[in-house]
């Protein structure tokens, strides 16, 4: 067998900004895809099932995202571990980290299945969902959960192979997935008359779609990243160094959701027709994160990569490259939906009202995301740096702690939905100004060239 993979890139050597292209194009492309077909499902509730319907789907965002970003932010360890290991030659270790990180990941999904279910009714009554609504709502949650357990091995299994610099092969099984759902969803909702079932459905489908498909590619690949199924296993000390980097990563993305979910719950508090704008909104952002979170996962994985091989000069680089892009790829997109705000949520539903309410949001959260973007690399960068837990406690004081004190504190006395939403914007500029001070910190105890091994 193989020690090195045919589909890796070289992140170590050659230009930088080369291979970053290379590594992230297909990487923001697989999610881009991906939430065009989400967008399309959100577009088919609003537009065959009506504003209600949508409004249900979009009153759940903020729970799903809670139980996404935990599992995502544990795969990011699973990236970490396989990069630095990869990165130094050591193949014996790569296979065990591959072995009980799919092991892992299978434990995972099974938790969060159990935890899912469990937190569905009382998440929606304590976020404040319309009355109106919240039957639909729970539908949807209760079907989306039965995805997990292979929405989880899909993430896990993905990290493995874009630890290497794949996310071709990621981005495939997204598209094939995503056909999938689109399918699933015009049979479902427009033939069916299924409603927010007919979608629920079509996403756990579709998920299931993707993680056989990565699982598939792990067992076929031919270097040390391949997958022999007697050998799967549950090492502790490898899964203590994947909870290690990745629970910080969950932690702060589980602690980025509890503001979230108090936001949603004062918007909820405007009536139905303030969500469906809402939620529109949230939809096209999610194009603008797309190449947020591949941004993220590039300075995880690069920066991972080169202080495990003692590059720290081009390990500079790299984090100067990463960040320049972001910024320049955020107010690209944000310019380009403000443009077209009216359009582009007039595709989610044709009232007026909702249509005015998501461009109000749109207008603030599109604009200022550069911001999170550069929040996103500093806190990835600094990960790939062997400190998993200092982003997490900046992100938790500087950007939950502050939302909530804006919400509980500064929203009762500016009772509007626009001050509501500069939540965000406000606690990205206090994260981004202390990730900073704390990287140049650290940086300091590194050598400034690159050594020799």
């Amino acid at each position: 067998m193989a020690n090195r993979s045919s589909h890796e890139i070289d992140i170590l050597e050659g230009p930088i900004f080369k291979k970053y292209i290379s590594f992230i194009i297909p990487l923001a492309m697989g999610y881009i895809l991906q939430l065009l077909f989400n967008a399309a499902d959100v577009i088919i509730v609003g537009q065959f099932a009506g504003a209600l319907a949508l409004a249900a789907v979009g009153s759940t965002t903020a729970l799903v995202n809670l139980y996404l970003q935990i599992y995502v932010g544990l795969a990011t360890g699973v990236n970490i571990e396989v990069a630095g290991a990869y990165a130094t030659g050591n193949t014996s270790r790569v296979s065990g980290i591959v072995h009980t990180s799919v092991g892992f990941s299978f434990i995972c999904g099974i938790f969060f299945l159990v935890f899912g279910f469990a937190t569905v009714k009382p998440m929606l009554i304590v976020t404040g969902t319309p009355e109106d609504i919240i039957d639909m709502a729970a539908l949807y949650l209760y079907i989306y959960c039965l995805g997990i357990p292979a929405s989880v091995i899909y993430n896990f299994g993905a990290a493995i192979l874009r630890s290497i610099g794949d996310t071709k092969r990621p981005m495939y099984y997204l598209i094939a997935a995503g056909v999938v759902n689109f399918v699933l969803n015009i049979v479902s909702v427009v033939i069916l008359n299924m409603g927010v079932a007919g979608v629920a459905i079509a996403t756990t489908v579709s998920n299931y779609i993707s993680a056989l498909l990565v699982i598939s590619a792990l067992l076929r690949e031919e270097s040390c990243l391949r997958l022999i199924p007697s050998q799967i296993n549950l090492n502790r000390s490898v899964v203590a160094d994947i909870i290690k980097f990745g629970l910080p990563v969950a932690l702060q993305n589980s602690l980025f959701t509890i503001p979230n979910i108090m936001i949603q719950s004062s918007v909820n508090a405007f009536g139905s027709v303030c969500v469906a704008g809402n939620s529109a909104s949230q939809s096209l952002e999610g194009f603008q994160l797309a190449f947020l979170n591949a941004n993220g996962i590039a300075a995880a994985t690069f920066t991972s990569q080169h202080y495990s091989a003692r590059k720290y000069h081009r390990a500079d680089r790299v984090m100067r490259i990463l960040i320049l892009s972001s910024i320049c790829m955020s107010i690209s997109i944000g310019i380009l939906f403000v443009t077209f705000k009216t359009q582009l949520l007039g595709l989610y539903n044709s009232d007026p009202a909702v249509i005015e309410i998501g461009a109000k949001r749109l207008e603030i959260i599109v604009l200022t995301d550069f911001l999170d973007a550069t929040m996103c690399v500093l806190s990835n960068v600094i990960r790939g740096m062997g400190r998993s837990l200092a982003p997490m406690v900046i992100t938790m004081i500087f950007v939950c702690g502050f939302r909530m004190i804006w919400l509980l504190i500064l929203c009762p006395i500016v009772n509007e939905y626009t001050f509501i939403i500069m939540a965000w914007p406000v606690s990205w500029v206090l994260a981004v100004i202390v990730m900073s001070v704390y990287y140049a910190v650290i940086r300091r105890g590194f050598p400034r060239e690159d050594i020799v091994i």
